[in-house]
């Protein structure tokens, strides 16, 4: 394979600094998604977040949202 094993595990045990430091962020675009009932797009949502003060990026917000909001299923007859 030409991987030293002490490379290996260290390799398991490392955390995502990326995907720690996109946690919040991506709680909140998920509020904003859950909240508008799924209706809202990237484009919605990114101008939501600069409405709400944070700093981001389109492309950002769109990789984001195309890896999670996905998965999350809004029932609208609930809400």
């Amino acid at each position: 394979m030409g991987l030293a094993r002490s490379t290996y595990y260290f390799e398991l045990g490392r955390q995502d600094r990326i995907a720690i430091k996109n946690m919040p962020l991506m709680n909140q675009i998920k509020d904003i998604f859950v909240h508008h009932k799924g209706r809202y797009g990237v484009r919605r949502v990114y101008h939501e977040l600069v409405n709400q003060g944070y700093s981001v990026n389109h492309k950002r917000v769109q990789r984001l949202m195309h890896g999670a909001c996905e998965k999350i299923s809004v029932n609208i007859d609930l809400l």
